[in-house]
């Protein structure tokens, strides 16, 4: 590959940000709605190589990284929708029912229907490891249900997961979105075992147990609160032998409730 100008990859970057964030995937590849499946594999594969996030070094753009990651990974979302017929037909009409949407009762329906998209979306990126893709799907999602903690919850493990953004800011934005999750919805246990990771993250050993507790109170059964819980114990057991163990008051409240 010719190397590109670096203001050329800056201005691309930029340009293709653009389109992310707006969902426009015509737009992020350079394509019309009848551009056929060679069109689409080779403006895929053109852009992938520029915009991949490896690729910055040499174009001396590391700083550009984390919106590097975004467009990669909705570019690469693009390329399986649109060389998808089904998807690319759902997709089509989902942008031009969204550009007739005229009356509250079309705009509201359009809404929901944008939230359910951006939820699925951001789940079957967080199971690709797409962290920063995800992060914006969150991010749509929990603005047009912002009453919905779950959104919260999810966009918070996008943030506490992305690599891409300095560790300290993604920690406290993670955090952030944990927190209004539990200010929504107190007894939803996923969010507070996220911020138990955080604590976990953070050293704060007191929180961490605290969290834990929280949310083996609430899912006796969490699975991931489980695991935790035998590695604070184990740590605990080896740190200080004589003092009561997490493992003994959790013990204490699951008799109780049986």
């Amino acid at each position: 590959m010719s190397r590109e100008p670096t203001s050329k990859i800056r201005d691309i970057l930029s340009e293709k940000h653009k389109a992310a964030k707006e969902n426009d995937l015509f737009g992020l590849l350079d394509l019309r709605e009848d551009s056929g499946m060679t069109e689409i594999k080779d403006a895929y594969f053109r852009l992938a190589r520029m915009v991949h996030p490896d690729s910055l070094q040499k174009y001396q753009l590391e700083d550009r990284k984390e919106e590097a990651a975004l467009v990669f990974e909705r570019v690469t979302e693009a390329f399986q929708i649109l060389s998808d017929p089904a998807k690319k037909k759902a997709y089509i009409e989902s942008r031009r029912s969204g550009e007739a949407a005229a009356s509250p009762e079309a705009k509201s329906k359009m809404m929901d229907e944008q939230s359910k998209i951006a939820l699925h979306q951001g789940k079957m990126m967080l199971n690709r490891k797409g962290w920063a893709a995800a992060e914006e799907y969150f991010s749509q999602y929990t603005s047009l249900k912002p009453e919905d903690a779950r959104g919260f919850v999810l966009l918070g493990w996008a943030l506490f997961q992305n690599q891409h953004k300095e560790l300290d800011t993604r920690l406290e934005k993670a955090r952030a979105s944990f927190q209004k999750a539990i200010k929504l919805d107190a007894e939803n246990a996923d969010a507070h075992f996220y911020m138990a990771l955080y604590h976990k993250q953070k050293g704060n050993r007191s929180d961490l147990e605290k969290s834990i507790k929280t949310t083996l109170e609430l899912n006796r059964n969490h699975v991931n609160a489980q695991r935790e819980l035998r590695l604070l114990e184990m740590r605990q057991g080896q740190a200080d032998p004589d003092q009561p163990s997490v493992m003994t008051y959790l013990k204490g409240l699951f008799s109780k409730k049986k």
